[in-house]
């Protein structure tokens, strides 16, 4: 797998400090052969054909230590027992959230905790606390999945990266899918944190974690606001530290969108090498570099290059083929001809074919069949080497067919990264990140609305697309006229939630863009990732940490663990509606649906996504014969779409229409195009295809684009595309490039200049440079002045087309390492950072603030979409609200009171024959129910106003618990378990529905189902269902109405 060299200083001990979590505490270590003061080189510049060879190297041991969690007492116990690393991580994800100390972890306690992960790692809370807890099935596999992965590490043959069949009872397995995150916590002192962790889980798989084994990788999220306020200091906490963890040191490598990314080293703190876990195999810090970017090789390389190209190995991808090496071929792009832009590489606006390379029938073929596809895609975006972007069909036909052996063909500008000769097998894996395929109809977003309104699409075009839109929408949420218009309104909470797709993707764990499953993209998401970032976890709102002491872990995912009432929103509204419940007769229902519609309405009211039936999103690569002419494309689905208007299926668009992609800021960046269907192409499903011809590539136009995984909106709406005036092409104003520090320092003298510095000081500098994607870019604040420019100065300004530039120029520094100047920022920010346009006021909900600034002459699409849209919101809502005004609120819901009722009846007739217990049992159970009751109405009294949580400290969660419980029965229980459950629910549900489905939820629905006539799902088949839309048309035709 990788070689055994070492290029620091050899493993030495140290005396680690004590019992710690979340410090830093300096430590003396024994002397080193190595000088202490002449710094060991990275090997850029050392001799000889392996690049990973160097006589001197850097040293982690330099750095500070800063204790995660690791206590010297329990340490030597871990190492002697055996602990599974999982069960450890658990321990230690305990004291770091204060579910329990080091000193509560006892040998005696450990003992219990010797064996597999699996049969270990669930025990933890209840042998520390005592305390009984339950654990998922979901837990159970990621602890199932250590077990795998250690496994593979053992045997060392590389089976971790794929490819290698059945492994463990799972076929076709491959590592690195679990992910160890922790989360960045704000001390009290100046530069002060913690790091607290969470749950693992299994997300998404990634090279690194593939190569090494997923507990060699650590993540640490960061807080959008904690970054922002203390950006320095938490640069500083990254770069002067190593990170220890039960003994083990980690290191930063990379840092991205709010996560910065660690790696096992091979050196320990207070713990003992042990091969029985594999440790003998960790790689040092340098060959692990050396390994993905090897400095001696990519010494030409800006540094700050050379540090994103580490995003390469964390894009979120499936290993699939391994090619040989005699069947990977290097070929050059494709340029402008003649070249007219003078001596040097050729730019990325003037190269036809950068990012996209070609890929042999052969190839594709056994990538449909790994990846179980129904047909075979046409292009493949993914990752291997050095490599990365688009690989496109050969257009040779030779090439096409598909068996024989498989084939790629890497352009030059999609080999970011060199690597030695010949490539190692773990570097010659094709790593997918998607197949080419089609989704829509699409929505049109903020940016694309202005640019299409300033181009000529009158305002009244866009308000008609959004009437339409929200009608469509609403109208599926609020036809309740039928008994099987629920059906309807089922499909209609699906949709706006996307709940099925979202446990699909769940299950698929972090498979599900390569299955083809899912958006190509967010459509909120305004810019589009640059693949050379590669995709990576971001970090979520809502926080995972637990308290290990009071809650188990949930039976299932998203439920509350005790009444199983899901968490969500849009599962909590299709499962009273499946249970048979109908909106005007629960309020609860009722009110649910309300928010739902409420969130489809600020979908477009507040978000201004406005959807366009005639339009598509596809993968665009470039013309692989040449046939196309300038300003021509070329595009084909395998599956035919019906056109809205005439109804005729098609699966060739052709005739003028528009193409776009995110960032739209530029007025030239959405163009009209003419479509047209060329025979020499008709193979070519699923993608749109882009000429090679003109001055520039099509791509370039849109938001300076390029073919290494763009994907592009391409409608064909006639009152759009008719009405739509091309504008020139918006070329780089001169002295863009004058308004940033050039700092570009490239990998031979960032090598030189460490050289003179102590150990520690050039350690940190490496250090500053893998965590460059930390750094203050400001590109959200060039964002938000690039508005203002657009709102007060007009779309086709020059202050505005001069404030896109800077944001696209800001949007790239963490790859070209351009810096704004300081002067320049201060400029910009005080002529575009002190107002705000009305409708971003308006949308922040601020009322009587003096910064905001009114445009009236003329009128800004925003600004009326605003009031256009919300004027139809308080429509739908008044209309919605109108329902209930007839309805009770206290109706007694006859199927929800039968087992109550039922019970009293049978007491009833015992005690006419002297039998009094089943009474008795009554009287406790009310007696249970009314107390818990009293209590479920503090609370709400208590914490009226405020938005519940999730977690363990929720008061309305442990009301649930306690509800759960038996009633404490003065005598012999009478009636079984199971109907004391029942008609403990029935009995709540009679004193208040509200109680009674917060701590009853799956009771209350199966007293209702029954009632109406069910049948058993697990969560499995519940949870993969949905209802076409031929269903619901098919049963609304027969449907009768209900009469009034």
């Amino acid at each position: 797998m990788a070689n055994n060299l070492r290029l620091e200083s050899p493993q030495r001990p140290s005396r680690s400090s004590v019992s710690s979590v979340g410090v830093k505490r300096p430590i003396t270590h024994a002397e080193s052969s190595l000088s202490p003061t002449k710094v060991r080189k990275t090997g850029s510049d050392v001799t000889g054909a392996d690049a990973s060879s160097g006589s001197h190297a850097l040293d982690v041991d330099a750095l500070d230590p800063y204790i995660i969690a690791h206590d010297e007492r329990i340490q030597p116990l871990l190492d002697q027992k055996q602990v599974p690393w999982g069960t450890i991580f658990e321990l230690a994800r305990g004291v770091t959230n204060g579910s329990w100390r080091w000193s509560e972890v006892t040998g005696e306690r450990l003992d219990q905790l010797c064996g597999t992960n699996a049969e270990t790692a669930p025990r933890v809370s209840n042998i520390v606390t005592g305390k009984w807890t339950s654990t998922s099935t979901e837990a159970m596999e990621v602890w199932a999945e250590y077990d795998r992965e250690q496994a593979a590490i053992m045997e060392h043959k590389g089976r971790g990266l794929g490819g290698m069949g059945l492994w463990h009872g799972k076929d076709g397995w491959y590592g690195g899918r679990i992910q160890q995150v922790g989360r960045l916590k704000e001390g009290t002192g100046k530069g002060s944190f913690a790091i607290q962790l969470e749950t693992p889980e299994i997300r998404r798989s990634h090279r690194f974690a593939r190569y090494l084994g997923s507990r060699r990788i650590l993540q640490v999220r960061v807080p959008d606001k904690v970054l922002y306020q203390r950006g320095d200091e938490v640069r500083r906490f990254f770069r002067c530290h190593k990170f220890i963890l039960c003994g083990r040191v980690f290191l930063p490598f990379h840092a991205k969108e709010g996560a910065v990314y660690m790696v096992e080293t091979n050196y320990d703190f207070g713990h003992q090498c042990n091969p029985h876990e594999g440790d003998h195999y960790r790689l040092s810090f340098m060959d692990f570099i050396n390994w993905h970017n090897p400095f001696k090789l990519n010494s030409h390389q800006p540094i700050s290059k050379w540090s994103a190209r580490w995003a390469l190995g964390l894009s979120t991808s499936v290993p699939t083929i391994s090619f040989e090496e005699i069947n990977i071929h290097y070929i050059e792009d494709e340029y402008v001809t003649p070249a007219d832009w003078g001596s040097g590489k050729a730019p990325a606006e003037k190269t036809y074919t950068d990012g996209c390379g070609w890929i042999n029938g052969a190839a594709l073929t056994q990538i449909m069949r790994r990846m179980g596809y129904s047909s075979r895609p046409t292009a493949v975006q993914g990752r291997i080497g050095g490599a990365k972007g688009m690989w496109v069909l050969h257009p040779d036909p030779v090439e096409q067919v598909a068996d024989g052996g498989s084939k790629i063909w890497i352009r030059s500008s999609q080999n970011k990264i060199s690597l030695p000769q010949p490539v190692p097998k773990s570097q010659r894996i094709f790593e997918l990140l998607a197949p080419s395929r089609v989704s829509g109809p699409c929505q049109l977003s903020a940016q694309t609305l202005v640019n299409l309104t300033s181009n000529g699409v009158p305002f009244e075009v866009i308000k008609k697309l959004m009437a339409y839109g929200l009608h469509e929408e609403v109208k599926e949420l609020v036809n309740w006229s039928t008994p099987e218009s629920m059906l309807r309104v089922w499909r209609a909470v699906e949709k706006a939630g996307r709940v099925v797709m979202s446990h699909i993707q769940r299950r698929a764990a972090g498979e599900a863009r390569a299955l083809g499953i899912g958006r190509l993209r967010p459509s909120d998401k305004q810019e589009q990732q640059d693949e050379d970032d590669g995709e990576v976890d971001v970090a979520e709102d809502e926080e995972k940490v637990h308290d290990l002491r009071r809650i188990p872990m949930q039976t299932s995912v998203g439920r509350n663990p005790f009444s199983d009432q899901p968490l969500g929103l849009y599962e909590t509204a299709l499962e009273l509606l499946q249970a048979g419940f109908h909106p005007l007769k629960l309020k609860l229902l009722f009110d649910k649906l309300e928010i739902v519609l409420k969130k489809v309405l600020d979908n477009y009211v507040t978000r201004f996504h406005v959807p366009v039936t005639e339009s598509i999103e596809a993968y665009v690569v470039p013309d692989p014969y040449g046939v196309l002419n300038e300003n021509e494309i070329h595009f084909r689905s395998s599956e035919p779409f019906i056109d809205p208007t005439t109804g005729v299926p098609q699966d060739t668009i052709v005739g003028p229409v528009l193409i776009s992609r995110n960032p739209t800021r530029l007025p030239s960046d959405i163009q009209k195009v003419t479509a047209v269907s060329h025979p020499q192409l008709s193979n070519y499903f699923n993608v749109i295809i882009f000429p090679t011809k003109g001055k520039f590539t099509l791509a370039s136009y849109l938001g300076g684009g390029d073919y290494d995984g763009d994907t592009v909106m391409l409608t064909w709406c006639r009152e759009l595309v008719d009405n739509f005036k091309n504008f020139s092409r918006c070329e780089e104003p001169k002295g863009i490039r004058k308004a940033f520090e050039r700092e570009v320092e490239h990998v031979k003298d960032f090598d030189k200049r460490i050289s003179n510095l102590s150990l520690k000081e050039a350690q940190q500098a490496l250090q500053k440079v893998l965590l460059l994607g930390l750094a203050d870019t400001k590109v959200g604040l060039y964002s938000n002045f690039h508005d203002l420019a657009v709102y007060t100065k007009g779309y086709t300004s020059q202050e505005a087309i001069q404030l896109a530039y800077m944001f696209t120029t800001c949007l790239d520094s963490s790859k070209t390492g351009l810096r704004v100047k300081e002067i320049v920022f201060s400029r910009d920010q005080k002529t575009w950072g002190s107002e705000k346009p009305w409708y971003v006021h308006t949308l922040a909900g601020k009322k009587g603030e003096t910064n905001m600034v009114k445009r009236d002459k003329p009128p800004f699409i925003l600004d009326a979409l605003m009031e256009y849209g919300d004027a139809l919101k308080q429509k739908h809502l008044k209309e919605y609200q109108h329902h209930w005004n007839s309805q009770q609120d206290d109706d007694v819901d006859e199927d929800l009171a039968g087992p109550w009722r039922a019970a009293r009846a049978k007491a009833d007739q015992a005690r006419a024959e002297n039998l009094s217990v089943f009474s008795s049992n009554l009287e406790d159970i009310e007696i249970h129910v009314q107390r818990l009751l009293d209590a479920y109405k503090k609370v709400a009294a208590a914490t009226r106003g405020t938005t519940r949580s999730s977690s363990s400290s929720n008061p309305y969660t442990e009301l649930a618990c306690k509800f759960l419980q038996k009633p404490k029965f003065r005598g012999f229980q009478a009636f079984s378990d199971g109907d004391v459950c029942l008609i403990k629910a029935s009995l709540a549900a009679l004193k208040s529905m509200r109680f009674a489905f917060s701590v009853a939820f799956r009771d209350l629905c199966r007293i209702k189902a029954q009632a109406s006539g069910s049948v058993a799902f697990t969560y499995l088949f519940a949870e993969s269902m949905s209802i076409p839309k031929t269903v619901v048309q098919s049963i609304s035709r027969v449907a009768i109405p209900i009469q009034k």
